[in-house]
């Protein structure tokens, strides 16, 4: 090209950015193209963009997220790079301290007993609930369950009916790493009306669930998946269905993470037992 536009395999090339990552920081709004073809969408860029390529290349390398990288290629400001990179500097020196954290844990031995109550089977009855379902992201469900239940409180008080119990979620047996089917209710004693939009009416099923209780803060509540799910390989068999949680004790009653008790049901097969022969006599 002679008009200071290379095409975008050119441009990866001469920033040592992936097509990929360029395509990413295009629909960001951090590195649009100068030029995008109307009739087959190819993308160019002006050689200028260069220099914005190896700022956000350094800038990722820090771990720097990407609205934190729009803001400093934005602004072309010192000062704005300046408080970004500090904030950005406590943010790692967190992170620093938590790795610290769960390394000495992994020393202190993760396969000790829990404190809280050893696993037990119980049989759970069936549950009409008020549901609110959406597909998320594993990293995204502490913000869709503070969504869901605001908007599930919201239509208990609308169709004036009072749950029968703590709250909870349905969660996929198995993780994808993709989007995931999950489903925050409020068991309810009987169907209801229409509930306000959003809002459904569902029901948890009767089963037989292995059942561990967490105690402690959500981020910590990987641990309590570890020794429930070591205990069902050994001890029984899982069912292919949805995993749940049940918050006994949550924001709704004390602000003190610590306090908060949170039962993990995994539904399990229940036992076959072999048939009775009856000794003939005759």
């Amino acid at each position: 090209m002679t008009d200071g536009l290379l095409a975008i395999g050119a441009f990866s090339r001469a920033s040592l950015l992936s097509i990929k990552a360029l395509r990413v920081y295009h629909e960001s709004g951090i590195l649009v193209p100068a030029r995008v073809d109307p009739a087959t969408g190819y993308r160019s860029y002006h050689t200028s963009q260069l220099i914005d390529a190896a700022v956000i290349s350094r800038l990722r390398s820090l771990d720097l997220p990407l609205e934190q990288v729009r803001r400093v290629v934005h602004a072309r400001d010192p000062q704005v790079t300046a408080e970004v990179l500090e904030a950005h500097e406590v943010t790692m020196r967190e992170r620093l301290a938590d790795v610290t954290r769960i390394v000495a844990q992994l020393h202190e031995g993760l396969d000790a007993p829990a404190a809280h109550t050893p696993v037990h089977v119980r049989d759970e009855p069936h549950q009409h609930t008020l549901a609110v379902r959406g597909q998320v992201t594993e990293a995204d469900f502490a913000e869709f369950l503070d969504e869901a239940y605001g908007r599930l409180g919201a239509a208990a008080e609308q169709l004036r009916i009072a749950p029968t119990g703590p709250p909870g979620a349905l969660y996929p047996p198995e993780l994808l790493g993709e989007l995931d089917d999950v489903e925050a209710y409020l068991p309810i004693a009987r169907p209801a009306g229409a509930p306000p939009g959003g809002v459904v009416i569902s029901e948890v099923p009767a089963a037989q669930v292995a059942v561990l209780v967490h105690a402690g803060d959500y981020p910590s509540i990987a641990d309590t998946y570890r020794q429930l799910g070591a205990w069902v390989a050994e001890h029984a068999e899982p069912r292919n269905s949805p995993v749940r949680e049940v918050y006994v004790v949550s924001f709704g009653e004390t602000d003190d993470p610590e306090r908060f008790r949170t039962e993990i049901h995994w539904p399990i097969q229940p036992p076959v037992h072999p048939p009775v022969h009856k000794e003939n006599r005759s």
